[in-house]
């Protein structure tokens, strides 16, 4: 008899929803979504040796013992809503080289606002739990609120993933915190681009920070007892200074943890289709106080 993969631990948490392995005990209200068809063409049932829609309790207790049981690694937690402790839907999760992001839902939880705040819990947490170089989430024409957060946040697409189409993807190892301190990771410019962490020329040949920082050895600006200089960004930007200073004093993980939260309440760091966003315009201190406190 299998036993469930001890990788499926996990327990994941976010301002409104809770995430942990699901269980029997879910069938009845994950029945809510996997009974209605019109949430079921949104689902991603790539590569899988059934379908997703489920019409009895039977069923659903069914496919969940498999999730529990499955020969693979991978964690599909239910996704509970913690106003009301009721599951509203799963995820799952692969990793790999390219890892793969399925996303079931209820249809009156697929909203931007509920997108936008998965979404940035998978990107955050998901790569360093399940090493990937990039991560894929399918999002066919129906689902449009998906398309739109997808690009919001990075992703480019549609394009075809083995031989699937519809998949939008992120490369989210390579990309952090540039070292000038904007983020390449949610730059609505990083499709094919490395970032300048891992690339051998500016993305401008006129950047002055690159090449500074290169020479002297360091991550970036946070590490240079020099900053501010008033170089490049740093001389006109004051949400690239605040970012620095915020790196400089928690961390570029904490940087791109707070950027990510505020990015799936609806804080933007690009505009869809721009390079400016809800930091653009303010003071260094109205930035520093938008990445605290949302």
């Amino acid at each position: 008899m299998s036993t469930p993969n001890p990788c499926r631990e996990y327990q994941y948490e976010t301002k409104r929803f809770l995430l942990r392995q699901v269980k029997k005990a879910d069938a009845p209200a994950l029945l809510k979504c996997y009974a209605d068809p019109a949430a079921m063409a949104l689902m991603n049932e790539d590569n899988c040796t059934g379908g997703f829609l489920f019409q009895t309790l039977e069923e659903m207790e069914k496919a969940i013992h498999f999730w529990n049981h499955d020969i693979f690694d991978y964690i599909r937690p239910s996704v509970i809503d913690k106003s009301t402790g009721e599951p509203i839907g799963t995820l799952e999760v692969f990793g790999g080289d390219t890892g793969v992001l399925r996303m079931d839902l209820r249809r009156d939880y697929e909203t931007p606002e509920v997108l936008r705040e998965l979404y940035a819990l998978a990107i955050e947490r998901f790569p360093a739990d399940f090493p990937m170089e990039a991560l894929v989430t399918k999002a066919v024409p129906e689902a449009a609120a998906r398309r739109a957060v997808l690009t919001e946040m990075g992703f480019s697409g549609p394009e075809s993933f083995r031989e699937y189409g519809d998949y939008y993807r992120l490369p989210v190892r390579k990309l952090g915190i540039a070292y000038c301190g904007l983020a390449c990771r949610l730059c609505s410019e990083n499709r094919g681009c490395p970032g300048c962490q891992g690339a051998e020329s500016p993305c401008f040949q006129t950047c002055e920070v690159f090449p500074c920082v290169r020479g002297k050895g360091l991550s970036g600006c946070w590490e240079c007892p020099d900053f501010p200089c008033g170089k490049g960004m740093h001389g006109s930007n004051p949400r690239a200074r605040a970012f620095v200073q915020f790196a400089k004093e928690y961390g570029t993980e904490k940087l791109l943890a707070c950027l990510e939260r505020n990015l799936s309440a609806g804080i933007f760091y690009h505009y869809p289709g721009q390079l400016t966003g809800d930091y653009d315009g303010l003071t260094p201190e109205e930035v520093f106080g938008l990445l605290w406190n949302g």
